[in-house]
């Protein structure tokens, strides 16, 4: 699965894959009006990740995007938001009994 196929199938307010290399994809949607998607990769821990790519685009056929509306989505937080996910699905899960 690469990028554009999850952002794609994102049905809840996001989605994560691990790729063939360990890599997590999360894409995100935005109320309805926004998908936005992120490669991220490992750097040393569970607890680094690096933005490989970034991908923003309208939700909905008719839709077109302009540059004031990417100045308003607030990518740092967005970022913030895929490495916590990223982390989140790299620890370990607790044993049951």
């Amino acid at each position: 699965m690469n990028l554009a196929e999850l952002m794609d199938n994102v049905s809840k307010p996001y989605a994560l894959h691990v790729d063939e290399h360990g890599e997590r994809l999360v894409a995100m949607r935005l109320a309805d009006d926004w998908e936005v998607g992120f490669r991220l990769h490992r750097r040393g821990s569970d607890r680094s990740w690096s933005v490989l790519e970034i991908a923003v685009r309208p939700h909905g056929e008719d839709a077109s995007i302009s540059g004031n509306d990417m100045r308003e989505l607030p990518m740092a937080a967005l970022i913030d938001e895929a490495r916590r996910l990223a982390i989140k699905s790299a620890r370990p899960r607790p044993a049951t009994t």
